[in-house]
């Protein structure tokens, strides 16, 4: 086992000048999303802060850039940058990991950058290709500016990044639920799965027979809409295909429907 991961390493290093040249290839700054319109004394406009993610030296990890476009100085920005990784191949690379702090100035037209490096919290087998999903959050004053991508993995390698949907507990999701953020909430699940019990208000465009594909078209791209099954494999293709469309306010249930079950929340039939 010994020999063939360091031999897997070998292969990586080898591979790095076609995968720095597949990286360079990709987009590393991203549009910005934004949860809620700004309206807090220290933001005068909705770009006022920036958020970008870059690929670190190497493609050994991430920066976060906080840009301050606005012509006052920002104080106090509360960041939280949540990764998750999926893996195929030996081991888990990264299960979960949530890295958080403040920054206490922001000057005008100045960028602050945060390293994040998540090879450094690995487990036992960081050995694989598959995706690790990013979600940055900033809070100034009662405003909340946030952003999700999603990175290619490939041994110890991030390569670039698009857009992603964003991963909301069931809390989280309940919270939005009551506030009437949804435009739409949709069930993926099959038909008669779909009928024995559901969250309130959801529709079933199933995944699986193309139903789901054939509405996209039909949504508003400005909408908000929750996406959920009962497994992780039709509930996050089917939120990836939303953004793909262009629907950048889309939510993934996290844990599905057991989840939201399991929280106590209603549910209809």
């Amino acid at each position: 086992m010994k020999n063939l991961k360091g031999t897997m390493l070998v292969c990586a290093v080898l591979m790095m000048p076609l995968l720095t040249g597949l990286a360079s290839s990709l987009n590393t700054n991203e549009k910005i999303q934004y949860a809620s319109s700004p309206s807090g004394a220290q933001l005068m406009a909705e770009d006022d802060i920036v958020i970008t993610i870059s690929k670190a030296p190497g493609l050994l990890g991430f920066n976060l850039e906080v840009t301050n476009q606005g012509a006052v100085e920002i104080t106090d920005v509360l960041y939280t940058m949540r990764t998750k990784a999926a893996i195929t191949g030996t081991g888990i690379f990264i299960n979960e990991l949530v890295q958080n702090g403040t920054i206490e100035t922001i000057q005008a037209d100045e960028t602050i950058i945060i390293p994040f490096r998540p090879i450094s919290q690995e487990t036992k087998s960081p050995f694989g290709l598959g995706n690790l999903y990013m979600d940055v959050e900033l809070e100034v004053d009662a405003v909340t500016i946030r952003t999700q991508q999603r990175s290619l993995l490939f041994f110890f390698l991030i390569l670039g990044y698009r857009d992603t949907y964003m991963d909301i507990s069931p809390a989280t999701a309940y919270e939005k639920y009551l506030n009437e953020d949804f435009d739409l909430i949709i069930d993926v699940v099959g038909l008669d799965i779909y009928q024995i019990g559901h969250l309130p208000g959801a529709v079933n465009y199933v995944w699986a027979d193309g139903t789901l594909q054939d509405m996209i078209s039909s949504l508003d791209v400005d909408g908000t809409y929750l996406v959920y099954c009962h497994t992780d494999p039709p509930s996050t293709a089917s939120a990836q295909a939303l953004v793909d469309a262009g629907i950048t306010n889309t939510y993934r249930l996290e844990g599905n429907y057991a989840a939201w079950i399991s929280a106590g929340y209603p549910v209809e039939t």
